[in-house]
């Protein structure tokens, strides 16, 4: 059974991406202007960046497939007296009445979408979008090597008490769908016992020079603007966003 981003996976996330870093919040909160802003997140997890947003005031909504990161979102909100709006769906399919001023996906989420994926779903934020809204987005950027594990490789090992987390992994690069194919296996043990086994496929698209900007044209978002965020996921740690709007 593929547990996307199940359980063992979210006590993971959860232990050092609980929060966005300081740098990367500040920069998608430097693009809401008024306190009125109606505020989108899809694919938003845990709640990494929808809570922080909600501390300040701001009207976020969002939504996921992971039932678990959704449940890890609902509990932390719980213990700081927030009542978020969230709710299971997947982005290729999602429809609303409302319109937006913002619609964010940070943290590479979009490259976990396949490109006939990203085309639906880039679709429906500009169906969503205010006509003077903006979309905000990370992608994974293709490196000159790939590195590729043929053989299942341990990775992390994080303990919790008395239990331990195990995660190995595996992966191969298809060059014909730029998709990075890795199969993830986590292993709860209590005591040297295995007590729980999670397998999760995780593709992600890696973009090379000028492809990400290819689909965003056709797909009505006609002017961009791409922003680098130093140090946003920490020292030394950078990385790229991309502020669409429909409109030239």
């Amino acid at each position: 059974m593929n547990d996307y981003y199940g359980e063992l996976c979210t006590r993971l996330y959860e232990g050092d991406k609980s929060s966005a870093n300081k740098k990367e919040l500040e920069f998608y909160l430097s693009f809401v202007k008024d306190e009125n802003m109606k505020v989108l997140e899809p694919m938003c997890g845990n709640g990494r960046m929808l809570l922080p947003f909600m501390q300040q005031g701001i009207d976020i909504e969002g939504f996921d497939i992971s039932k678990d990161m959704l449940k890890a979102c609902i509990e932390k909100s719980e213990r700081i007296n927030l009542k978020p709006n969230v709710w299971y769906q997947n982005i290729e399919d999602f429809k609303s009445n409302k319109k937006y001023d913002l619609v964010i996906i940070p943290f590479g989420s979009f490259s976990l979408l396949a490109d006939d994926v990203a085309v639906k779903s880039l679709r429906n934020m500009k169906a969503v979008l205010k006509d003077d809204g903006k979309l905000l987005l990370t992608i994974i950027k293709k490196k000159n090597e790939i590195e590729e594990l043929s053989d299942w490789t341990e990775t992390n090992r994080v303990s919790f008490n008395k239990e331990t987390v195990i995660v190995y992994k595996k992966s191969f690069y298809d060059k014909r769908t730029s998709l990075l194919n890795t199969k993830i296996r986590y292993e709860l043990l209590q005591r040297d016992e295995i007590k729980k086994v999670e397998m999760m496929d995780l593709p992600l698209r890696l973009y090379g020079p000028g492809e990400f900007e290819s689909i965003l044209n056709p797909n009505g978002f006609n002017n961009f603007t791409i922003h680098e965020v130093k140090d946003g996921y920490g020292e030394g740690i950078s990385f790229y966003v991309y502020e669409c709007g429909t409109s030239i």
